[in-house]
């Protein structure tokens, strides 16, 4: 929350001063002649029409170019300049300027006004995406840091010496009872490890890589945990759909490995975990079950805070991480917008 509204308060600060500084560079030319409080007004109004209709299309309009819509992106924009170019025409010569425009040069005078329109909504838009792009590397710049910091942490704190230990010694014990099975843990265990040490430090992985990485983790641990957890993992869609989407990587393991850190109980010990696309967007859902107070783990909420900021920092306040706890366990729903593929 706190986030968001000091999000919300850097854009508003930030457009206002996009705002000053164009009204100052709109009107320089008319300063010697704003010499009264009816004038100033006059070009005040004459600078908030053409302000009006470039953000238009800086919001509603400019997405339509993006999406590679080129002809609705063309009439939409003509149609809007041409409407402020209109009411400017209007208010230029009714009541702004009104001795300045010859009758018998109306048409001139409103290819001016459309000529100002298509100037001032050009400019706003180098503003905008200069903006934006300004933006994108400093956020690109500090998810990178926190990635690194992530995966350091993450070595220590999940793929140590202990689990592979761990992991090596129910292998062995599978290749006694069932050498059947143990060529694919081994294979599950070697994808995980090569995962994260090609991955870790790439900005975005496809989608089904990244739940490949989540199955073979969940897989592993089952093995680890034996039948005194009850773990569910489920996640229906193929690969091929998956595969149209991209997604941070190491994203959402921290959740994963928490459920399963922090859920250890000798009645009911229980993982699930849900994975469903939404349209354009993710959601997973952890249910897990509370800790036995002689089985608690010490946690210092470190990697639950990286992965917040790490959100933060890349989806700005488009994400939605909710916790709740009742009385028997603990939920965790998140939901992020994913990316599309460039082919």
């Amino acid at each position: 929350m706190n986030n968001t509204l000091t999000n919300m308060r850097k854009r508003w600060i930030q457009e206002t001063i996009i705002f000053c500084a164009m009204f100052v560079l709109t009107m320089l030319h008319e300063w010697m002649f704003i010499n009264s409080p009816e004038n100033f007004l006059k070009g005040f109004v004459f600078f908030v029409i053409l302000y009006i209709q470039a953000q238009i299309h800086r919001f509603f309009i400019f997405r339509y170019y993006l999406e590679k819509k080129y002809i609705i992106y063309v009439v939409y924009s003509l149609f809007v300049i041409f409407l402020g170019a209109t009411i400017l025409y209007v208010a230029d010569i009714n009541w702004i300027q009104p001795d300045f425009f010859e009758p018998d040069e109306l048409v001139i005078s409103f290819l001016y006004h459309f000529v100002i329109c298509i100037i001032s909504t050009a400019t706003i838009m180098a503003l905008s995406l200069m903006q934006s792009y300004a933006l994108e590397v400093q956020r690109r710049s500090m998810d990178q840091m926190l990635l690194n910091e992530m995966n350091l942490k993450f070595l220590h704190a999940q793929l140590n010496p202990h689990f592979f230990f761990n992991m090596l010694n129910n292998l062995y014990g599978v290749s006694l009872t069932e050498p059947d099975r143990t060529p694919g843990l081994i294979v599950k265990l070697s994808e995980l490890m090569r995962y994260q040490i090609e991955n870790g430090n790439v900005p975005k992985v496809p989608l089904a890589d990244e739940v490949n990485f989540i199955r073979n983790y969940i897989d592993l641990e089952r093995e680890r945990v034996g039948k005194r957890c009850n773990i569910q993992f489920i996640c229906n869609h193929p690969p091929e759909e998956l595969n149209v989407w991209q997604i941070s990587p190491l994203l959402i393991i921290i959740l994963v490995e928490n459920s399963f850190k922090h859920s250890q109980n000798l009645s009911e010990w229980f993982v699930h975990i849900h994975i469903e696309l939404k349209q354009d967007e993710l959601l997973m859902t952890i249910e897990n079950s509370l800790a036995d107070e002689k089985l608690k783990k010490p946690s210092t909420q470190v990697g639950l805070n990286n992965l917040k900021q790490r959100l933060s920092f890349i989806y700005n306040d488009k994400f939605s991480l909710n916790e709740k706890q009742s009385k028997t366990s603990y939920k965790t729903t998140l939901l992020i917008p994913l990316q599309k593929k460039l082919i």
